[in-house]
């Protein structure tokens, strides 16, 4: 096979999830989690998994512990995949009733100031749904992407179609402004100086930006642009975060969390959530294949953060 007949992406969102979606939505996230599971013996990703969670976990990692972080990732990314296809499809209520929201106050009462509200998240758990839990909280938020139109040449045309079709979804339940990567700064500034909140992914490794910032990350650093920083302290918005539980099945729960000023303060205490989350559930950061190209242990410590 050529072209897009051997390509998988191709074959999961315009074969695999409309086959799915004819099911009982139980039923759909259950033969997602089998597929991915499935996948785990024959994935070109699963040595990259595995050495991701050894890298991190030292000495607590075991063969078989690595074994099941690699069936755990590849079904959560099949649901991930499934639940792209539900905001793409299905109906705005069924999807809402997927996400239970935990701690929201400290979202809505933030964003009452009128300073506008930079709600942090990251590759973590279900995060695509963060459109939903907050179109359940009755908010609209503006949100930051990577570039996925004409100018991502790096990606190829179906990684084009995916990641636009995909920040449309996210755009259908958010309801506000979808800013890319690539467009003018200005754009981000606007949207929080006029008192809305604004999504952005704090492990968003991949940005070309120059000036970076090492943030600790348990027992080591991960190396991230200031961007985020940069841009609280340019517009004086508040911050909060927020992460999207994947729990085995249809469902997930998104947990906030209250952080402090100044920015770079605030930053680093998304971090150290996350962080705590990553070491007790490897399989739900998304980057975990990436972690020896982005993740430097402080020590040959393993002790979690």
């Amino acid at each position: 096979m050529t072209g897009w007949a051997a390509d998988p992406l191709w074959w999961r969102y315009r074969v695999g999830n409309p086959a799915l979606a004819v099911l009982p939505r139980a039923w759909q996230y259950r033969c997602a989690e089998w597929w991915g599971r499935w996948r785990a013996h024959r994935s070109a990703e699963a040595d990259a998994i595995r050495q991701g969670a050894v890298a991190l976990l030292g000495a607590a990692s075991s063969a078989d512990r690595d074994a099941a972080i690699v069936r755990r990732y590849l079904g959560l990314q099949s649901r991930i995949r499934l639940d792209d296809h539900r905001m793409a499809h299905a109906a705005v209520p069924a999807v809402v009733a997927q996400v239970e929201v935990r701690d929201s106050a400290v979202i809505t009462r933030k964003l009452a100031q009128g300073r506008g509200l930079i709600i942090l998240t990251a590759h973590y758990g279900r995060l695509g749904m963060i459109g939903p839990a907050l179109r359940q909280l009755g908010i609209v938020s503006a949100f930051l992407s990577a570039t996925v139109d004409q100018r991502a040449t790096a990606l190829s045309p179906t990684q084009r179609r995916v990641g636009y079709r995909n920040g449309l979804s996210l755009q259908r339940f958010a309801g506000g402004q979808w800013i890319m990567a690539d467009d003018p700064a200005t754009r981000l500034r606007a949207v929080l100086r006029r008192g809305e909140p604004l999504i952005v992914v704090i492990d968003a490794f991949s940005s070309r930006s120059p000036q970076r910032h090492e943030f600790r990350f348990g027992p080591g650093t991960l190396s991230i642009p200031t961007g985020i920083v940069r841009l609280a302290q340019a517009t004086g918005a508040p911050m909060a975060l927020a992460l999207l539980h994947d729990l085995g099945d249809e469902r997930v729960t998104m947990r906030c969390w209250d952080l402090a000023q100044p920015p770079q303060q605030a930053v680093q205490q998304a971090f150290d959530a996350l962080a705590r989350a990553v070491w007790a559930e490897p399989w739900q950061w998304w980057l975990l294949p990436h972690v020896p190209a982005l993740w430097r242990p402080l020590s040959t410590d393993p002790a979690t953060p």
